[in-house]
């Protein structure tokens, strides 16, 4: 090429068309000749017409200008120039052969583009038939020979191909190559990431040493790599840094899932001469569990993104939760999510949906009755190696299966399995056989209730932790490949503080671990890729060059391409191979004296042959236009093409560009504290109108209203029908709660938990539920709903309630324990003030669920399971004109008893305990007075209603 300044020429003989420029010139403003005048006596009658339209005497000046420039243009163009400000051909040694080095690691991601655009502006000096060769310094398998030789042309469209590799360059590697290939090249041409690395300034002086060298050193800028993290539960705290420690810088990463989803940002400040920066994240532990990576915004590269490995957490946990979720945070499991939060990937549902989707581990919370069919695909599930894992409480202790890795002692379902002492016991020390080794004793953790188990040889080998009088807490054996694992004590506060220490998480991580048959470390084994990073940073599976590594070599290997940073699966669970761990970046700080350091605007070249040319096209089509319209060619056209160019015009404002680009989705924070994907463009699909909801499922769904089970008793029906209608009544007409008429339902079939209050009422013959029936009412009671069971026997003189009937009929049903409703029970006082519970029959004992506690009641103290003997329905009973259906043994007093306890129940159930709540006592009587306490009060005498219109008594 021919150097001209900074301009390089590829064809300079064009210019020489340029010298004929002055000639077109005079030819385009030339004079046309003058008209030859000849007289017409015709033409005097035009005399004193002005003409509309004259042709001018000369071209205009602004005509033979256009058209001048465009010549011009295209005479340049054809001359293909270059501007390259770095270009230096005058040098003998630029005529020679040419090797271009290229740092194609993971520091040279960020600026990529400036590289390869420099590498390939490297091309236009020197002699064009001058060979020209190729070496990477980041190790390959199949990198190119240095040696061999390539042409320009080919060579720009290998560098144009090239990607950055997701590990460091190895330029000791690239050396050897370079020595192996025995290549003595003229000049050097070196692509820098600027980056010291382990031998940059060796290497740049070795390259010195074999031809001229000529440097593009494309530092990146800002934080360039995640060098390590320190977790806790709830934050994290991600280490940044960056390569120069001039001025101040900022950035962001983000906390993303493992398909990109971002959770949430924290800032990156580096100050003037700081090298390090932290970005802190304190966010919920739920969306802490769904974080798998950690990425520098806006920088590309392997080194910018940290993978997030099993190690600290990313184990995936179901529960079958046996307890209510009216109130989430009073139930058991509400305790265990907030422990497995921190390294668990959480999902829950029934046994049969978990066990399909095959979690590290299934946890049971005080379930002492599981179906059979569940039993079944749970044995099969743990042989597989599944660890369930099973928390004690009430209903366990009552009932249990041989899902347990020791026999339990039984008792009565009254009295509970429960074992309670004077004084509350401290845990042991673990043995050193279990899995909890090493773990810290909380000493102010107290257990004051379990369930025990029956001495046995072999109790003290599946004992993993023990109380202070050695007593187990923790039992576990194993059952084919999986594990039973056993917490005799719940895992709320009720019988134990266990749930309140940082221990409670490690021994569930743990007992996670060993019951996959996981080691806690991970010594032995071999861990095989499964996802790997790009030079990017950009998640994908692994390929087929990415080789397994062993557990022992794993803290010391450096990312290559038979390693490539990403997550690898093995025997402790998941690894991540980071790019960036613990590299300090550093810039090359002193360079060779003989070589030539090319700035960005010096390393970048620009080809002008195509703009030139088009410039000329276009000013060559204006002058066209410019014929057409002065002729009045254009006329014709009229308004169809004032309307193409407007359509022409609308069309192009219309199409947007890439960076003005909608996003398709957002995201939405949720109140838990992940996010939600949210569709941008959201489409409205229409439901189909034979849908599987059945017109009585609606309309339960749109209005409260009480259920009762359908009995093969017709008449008990009714009457069970006619006694909720009653009830249903009063408390439209002195409560809030307005229910609409009673439904009756099939256990087997319906929709239960569309009702929050489902009356059974005993007939005299009835067979046992159903499995289905069983498993359904397991599933209501599970999820907060009230089952309220009347046997009707309470019309025998002198006898209590009994309930042994029931065991059979509801045989398989999850109950806990029951006990009776004492004098000072929330039921007495959630609407009107009751001491007993009468309904056609008075002085009945009332069950319901037996609490851990007698000072302490589960969940949020509603019993989800009512029984009694007084036949209520029959007291509440009412035809469609409001009138009495049932005689009462205590009479009308009786009968308005019987409808308050009706108004008590329903409101305990819909309402739960917050009369219980003692803490707003204070304000409901300052809310009493009347607002002012210096005020004397009124001593007026209060009067009562004279006529209750809802057969009450006047």
């Amino acid at each position: 090429m021919t150097s001209l300044g900074p301009f390089l020429l590829g064809a300079p003989w064009a210019l020489a068309a340029l010298a004929a420029l002055p000639i077109i010139w005079w030819i385009l403003r030339a004079t046309p000749p003058a008209p030859r005048h000849a007289e017409l006596p015709s033409l005097q009658l035009l005399d004193g017409i002005e003409p509309q339209e004259e042709t001018p005497a000369r071209t205009p000046w602004w005509v033979w200008l256009i058209r001048t420039l465009a010549i011009a243009a295209a005479i340049l163009g054809l001359s293909q120039p270059v501007y390259a400000p770095g270009a230096q051909t005058e040098t003998v040694e630029g005529t020679g052969s040419l090797l271009i080095v290229v740092d194609n690691g993971w520091p040279s991601a960020p600026r990529w583009p400036d590289l390869v655009n420099a590498a390939t502006a490297t091309l236009d000096t020197g002699n064009r038939d001058a060979p020209v060769h190729l070496l990477l310094t980041a190790p390959q398998q199949f990198n190119p020979d240095p040696a061999e030789r390539v042409s320009r042309a080919d060579m720009g469209k290998r560098l144009t191909s090239l990607r950055p590799q997701a590990w460091a360059p190895d330029r000791a590697d690239a050396l050897r190559r370079l020595n192996d290939s025995g290549f003595k090249p003229d000049r050097i041409f070196w692509a820098s990431d600027g980056l010291q690395g382990k031998d940059g300034q060796a290497f740049a002086a070795e390259l010195s040493s074999f031809a001229p060298l000529t440097v593009y050193a494309a530092a990146p800028t800002g934080p360039i790599v995640i060098s390590g993290i320190r977790s806790q539960t709830d934050s994290v705290s991600v280490t940044a840094r960056r390569a120069s420690t001039r001025g101040i810088a900022t950035g962001y990463v983000s906390a993303m899932t493992i398909d990109g989803s971002a959770l949430a940002t924290a800032p990156l400040e580096f100050a003037d001469g700081q090298i390090e920066a932290a970005a802190e994240f304190t966010i919920p532990a739920a969306a802490l569990a769904r974080v798998a990576r950690f990425s520098v915004t806006g920088q590309q590269g392997a080194g910018t993104v940290w993978l997030w490995d099993s190690a600290d957490r990313s184990r995936r946990v179901g529960l079958v939760d046996a307890g209510s979720t009216a109130q989430p945070l009073l139930s058991d499991m509400h305790y265990i999510r907030k422990a497995l939060e921190p390294f668990a990937t959480i999902s829950e549902g029934s046994i049969e949906n978990l066990v399909a989707a095959s979690p590290d581990a299934i946890i049971l919370s005080d379930i002492g009755q599981i179906l059979p069919q569940d039993a079944e695909l749970l044995h099969a599930w743990v042989e597989e190696g599944g660890a369930l894992i099973r928390f004690a409480g009430p209903r366990l202790a009552a009932q249990g299966d041989d899902l347990l890795p020791v026999a339990l002692r039984r008792s009565s379902r009254a009295l509970g399995g429960a074992l309670a002492w004077d004084e509350p016991q401290a845990m042991a020390a673990f043995p050193e056989t279990s899995p909890f080794a090493g773990l810290p004793i909380p000493g102010d953790v107290r257990i004051k209730q379990q369930v025990l188990a029956r001495p046995g040889p072999e109790l003290a080998s599946k004992t993993w932790a023990r109380l202070a009088d050695g007593s187990p807490l923790v039992t576990a054996d194993m059952r084919g490949d999986g594990t039973l694992i056993l917490f005799h004590t719940t895992a709320g506060p009720d019988w134990a503080d266990l749930a309140y220490s940082g221990t409670f998480s490690q021994m569930l991580r743990r007992s996670i671990a060993a019951g996959r048959g996981e080691s806690v470390g991970d010594a032995e084994g071999a861990y095989a890729p499964f996802l790997t990073l790009d030079g990017y940073g950009r998640l994908s599976a692994a390929g087929a060059n990415a080789a397994p590594l062993k557990a022992t070599d794993f803290a010391t290997t450096e990312p290559s391409e038979a390693h490539p940073p990403g997550l690898y699966r093995g025997p402790a669970g998941s690894r991540a191979l980071n790019a960036g761990a613990g590299k300090r970046p550093e810039l090359i700080a002193n360079w060779p004296i003989s070589a030539r350091l090319l700035g960005d605007a010096e390393a970048r070249s620009l080809r002008l042959a195509g703009p030139l040319l088009t410039l000329a096209a276009v000013l060559l089509a204006l002058d066209l236009f410019i014929a057409l319209f002065v002729a009045g060619r254009l006329r014709r056209f009229g308004k169809g093409a004032a309307m193409a160019c407007v359509v022409a015009g609308g069309a192009l404002v219309a199409v947007p560009t890439p960076d003005a680009a909608a996003q398709p989705f957002q995201y939405e924070l949720l109140p838990d504290g992940t996010y939600r994907r949210v569709d941008n463009n959201p489409q409205t699909i229409r439901l189909p109108s034979n849908g599987n909801a059945t017109q009585k499922e609606i309309d339960a769904a749109l209005e409260m209203r009480l259920a009762y089970v359908e009995t093969p008793d017709r008449s008990l029906n009714a009457r069970t029908r006619a006694g909720l209608f009653g009830l249903s009544n009063i408390l439209r007409l002195r409560t809030s709660v307005e229910p609409a008429d009673p439904h009756s339902v099939d256990l087997e079939t319906d929709a239960l938990e569309l009702y929050p209050l489902i009356y059974l009422n005993i007939p005299d013959s009835m067979p046992p539920l159903s499995d289905t029936a069983i498993a359904h009412l397991n599933t209501y009671l599970r999820s907060g709903g009230a089952l309220v069971i009347d046997t009707r026997a309470g019309g025998t003189i002198g006898t209590q309630t009994d309930v042994t009937r029931l065991e059979t009929l509801l045989e398989g049903l999850d109950a806990p324990p029951l006990q009776t409703v004492g004098e000072n029970h929330v039921l007495t006082r959630t609407f009107y003030l009751l001491d007993d519970f009468p309904g056609r029959y008075a002085q009945r004992n009332l069950w319901i669920e037996q609490a851990g506690d007698a000072s302490a009641p589960r969940g949020d103290g509603v019993s989800r399971l009512i029984i009694g003997d007084a036949d209520w329905a029959s007291a509440w009973a009412v035809d469609e004109q409001g009138r009495d259906l049932y005689s009462v043994d205590g009479g009308a007093q009786q009968r308005e008893m019987a409808r308050r306890f009706g108004v008590n129940l329903v409101m305990y159930v819909l309402t739960g305990n917050y009369k219980d709540d003692q803490v707003h006592i204070p304000a409901l009587l300052e809310r009493l007075g009347n607002g002012d306490a210096d005020e004397a009060p009124d001593e007026s005498p209060v009067r009562l209603p004279t006529r209750i219109p809802d057969g009450g008594p006047q």
